[in-house]
């Protein structure tokens, strides 16, 4: 039998994220960490998180393994738990078994088969910002109902996030002084549906900072990291949406 204890916080916050793209996710573990990676019904939106067996207190694992998990499920079974708690889950078989405190709930693992593992595109741009999430975070929450998309720009001197419709506009103007970097030879822009930036922003709770990678209707990478010692990293990628 495996077992594993991990901060209840760093697992509501992974669940969560996993939620904005999928309700079914794979866990591939190993001696090394846990790796997930997902992609959204549509194709529209993926991402993929690593998480290393420093981040737990115990990484007890009995063979590498990969786990088909309802992330639903998993949700609902961390709301009993406080953030400031810890969770121990246990594997054996077919089940996988949570324990936190004095509450013990298990679930069955779902069909390794019907759950896939997606491949990762190689998605890497030149052009780069790296900013507080806070002020991204503005940004989004002005533009949340002017309109269903958002056009990113960046030159070497500042970065935009526009939104605009018919009767409404919102602009994020953040200048090169209140970004943390940028690498830019030459202006780019391309719009994204806001929706999804949205949802994952808005799950992505403990991250203070982090990078955004686009050029000219080109997929968004925006690589992140949270939890004890940020020893959680990822990267959330959205297909662009290409204006007439």
């Amino acid at each position: 039998m495996s077992r594993l204890t991990l901060s209840v916080k760093n697992l509501k916050e992974i669940a969560d994220l996993l939620n904005t793209v999928v309700t079914e996710a794979k866990f591939k573990l190993d001696q090394t960490g846990i790796s997930i990676k997902a992609v959204d019904p549509s194709h529209v939106a993926m991402i993929s998180i690593d998480i290393p067996k420093e981040l737990f207190t115990e990484y007890s694992l009995e063979k590498d393994d990969e786990l088909a998990i309802d992330v639903e499920k998993l949700k609902t079974t961390l709301k009993v738990a406080r953030d400031s708690d810890e969770i121990t889950v246990k594997i054996e078989k077919d089940k996988i078994a949570f324990e936190i405190g004095a509450v013990i709930r298990t679930m069955n693992l779902l069909d390794g088969n019907a759950v896939s593992i997606p491949r990762i595109p190689k998605i890497t741009s030149e052009f780069y910002v790296v900013l507080a999430k806070q002020e991204f975070d503005k940004g989004l929450r002005a533009a949340e109902d002017v309109s269903d998309s958002i056009k990113l720009s960046l030159s070497a001197t500042e970065f935009k996030a526009k939104s605009s419709s018919e009767t409404e506009e919102s602009e994020l103007i953040l200048p090169k002084d209140l970004l943390k970097e940028v690498s830019c030879e030459s202006p780019v822009k391309s719009s994204y549906p806001i929706e999804y930036l949205i949802k994952f922003t808005r799950a992505l709770q403990s991250c203070e900072e982090f990078k955004l990678s686009f050029r000219d209707d080109y997929p968004l990478t925006v690589d992140f990291r949270f939890g004890k010692d940020s020893l959680i990293n990822g990267a959330f990628y959205l297909a662009p949406r290409m204006e007439e």
